[in-house]
């Protein structure tokens, strides 16, 4: 059954022993199926569970009398307006034996889901529905898992699902992990996920070691192992581990050739990869032209099944180090790190305290954050008589940049601007932000091309429009830019004669922004 979670005020969910404690357990197949249901059923406007077999035409896989299927859950907010929300995917169990990263990701559904219910919820947890589009398949091996193998029924037998993808299939000598990619029913059903989406961040789900690791991991790439994103994978990578936390130690980050060595056809390369370098892939490389997100294996525990008294539980769930830590909170937290990098956003920090309109000579105080990313390169207030002052604009102010710590991570810097308005006027005002041109940092990266993931490119490329309508009722679009912005404020100066074009009858312009 599912697990009701409860939450105190949102400023108690990270402080220790704020949340009564509820231990996890491991779940089944028909125990995942029915809380999906109940989650999916409870909130139909944030929803869309769904198999791989009816969207995708993909069969059923026989086991014990049971036609498995492979579901997944798209989690969003359709009511919140946005010409583009970022996609994010997360898969757990293609190794059917490692077993705690299901219950890793029905507990990132449930506390997304049920916190943006709660009368009082978290109001980071719901900025992320509301903001994203998170699609989480938490058994991509269903067969596997319920016999507690590793494997999956493929074209040649019993196979290594996560051998079974695109990219770098052979290892240069004419070795193949099988003659044929995608064989496995998950494989071919991440495959059709990654035809209709274009995902900023992909998470792997492992178990049997603990770290977490990124491309590469191919042999193709073995003796240089930076990849053209290596700054964007290291930086997201310790995030996660930061907020993961020390549970039975932190995890290591790095490559998959540093850390584990190199295999054929892992779904952290092929998501990275294929989309950009096709010729060093299998031929349905064509088919996901998309396939240029951030990606990662996480493995969770050094046990495939540790015991379940190190699962731990949800009080403090968010707390790394709190009196119920765990592997399963553990990796909850590196989801929602990795949920809430994929896009920067600007949030105002007093925008109830703003008064809609000043007289002429008032000072007020404007204050935002940045979220969303790693670096704040510059930020400022834009202001003008256009309806949006991010891109039209008449002045601003001076800009301001990051000077120490992490300012876009959970408890952000907020930045201030005290204005001073000198003239009568309608005005409209925003803060904006360059974000993370760090990212184009690169050292020798093989091959030696530009950074190719969209999370890089979204917010380093101004102009960037990519839009996906493999399948029209799912369309997918990426708009790259360079400054980010807040919803515009409009503020009214004194009480002047205003023309609509902003200007007095005398052609002057209405008003002068002074900043002190």
């Amino acid at each position: 059954m599912m697990r009701a979670l409860r939450y105190l005020a949102p400023a108690l969910l990270l402080l220790p022993g704020a949340a009564s404690a509820t231990p996890f357990t491991f779940s089944t197949y028909d125990s995942m199926v029915a809380d999906l249901q109940a989650l999916a059923a409870a909130h139909p406007n944030l929803t869309d569970l769904y198999t791989a077999q009816d969207r995708f035409g993909l069969p059923t896989i026989p086991e014990g009398g049971d036609d498995l299927e492979t579901w997944i859950l798209r989690i969003a907010n359709e009511q919140m307006e946005s010409e583009s929300k970022a996609e994010i995917l997360l898969v757990g169990v293609q190794h059917g034996d490692e077993v705690v990263s299901l219950d890793v990701c029905l507990e990132i559904a449930r506390l997304l889901l049920e916190n943006h219910a709660s009368a009082t919820p978290n109001p980071w947890l719901k900025t992320l529905v509301d903001r994203r589009e998170i699609y989480i398949m938490p058994m991509a091996n269903p067969w596997g898992h319920r016999r507690g193998v590793r494997g999956s029924p493929g074209a040649e037998g019993t196979e290594d699902m996560n051998r079974d993808h695109l990219y770098d299939r052979c290892d240069g000598g004419g070795f193949c992990g099988d003659d044929e990619a995608l064989s496995t029913v998950g494989a071919q059903a991440i495959h059709e996920l990654a035809r209709r989406h274009n995902f900023r961040v992909m998470l792997d789900y492992h178990g049997g070691i603990e770290l977490i690791i990124h491309p590469w991991g191919s042999p193709l790439h073995f003796s240089d192992t930076e990849s053209p994103d290596d700054r964007g994978h290291d930086l997201l990578g310790q995030r996660m581990s930061d907020y993961g936390g020390n549970f039975n130690g932190a995890y290591p980050v790095g490559t998959s050739n540093d850390l584990l060595g190199p295999v054929n056809s892992p779904l952290d390369d092929t998501a990275y990869a294929t989309g950009w370098d096709p010729a060093n892939a299998a031929t349905e490389a064509a088919e996901v032209p998309g396939w240029r997100a951030l990606s990662y294996t996480v493995e969770i525990s050094n046990q495939k099944r540790p015991p379940v008294s190190t699962l731990g539980g949800d009080a403090d769930l968010l707390t790394p180090g709190g009196s119920e830590d765990g592997y399963v909170p553990k990796n909850v937290r590196i989801g929602l790190a990795a949920i809430d990098s994929i896009e920067p956003w600007i949030e105002w920090t007093n925008r109830d305290a703003i008064p809609t309109s000043v007289a002429v000579g008032d000072t007020i105080t404007l204050e935002w954050s940045v979220r969303g990313c790693f670096q704040v390169d510059e930020t400022r207030v834009r202001f003008g008589a256009a309806a949006n002052p991010l891109t039209t604009f008449d002045d601003q102010t001076a800009a301001q940049q990051q000077t120490t710590g992490d300012p876009c991570w959970l408890t952000p810097r907020v930045f201030t601007a005290d204005v001073t308005f000198q003239n009568a006027g309608q005005i409209f005002v925003t803060p904006v932000a360059q974000v993370d041109n760090t990212l184009l940092m690169q050292n020798s990266p093989d091959p030696n091309v530009a950074p190719a993931a969209w999370l890089a490119r979204s917010r380093t490329e101004n102009g960037l429009l990519i839009t996906n309508t493999v399948d029209p009722n799912e369309t997918s679009t990426i708009v790259g830019r360079t400054f980010w912005g807040a919803a515009p404020l409009e503020i009214s100066v004194g009480d002047g004669v205003i023309f609509a074009d902003g200007f007095e009858s005398g052609g002057t312009t209405a008003w002068t922004i002074t900043v002190p």
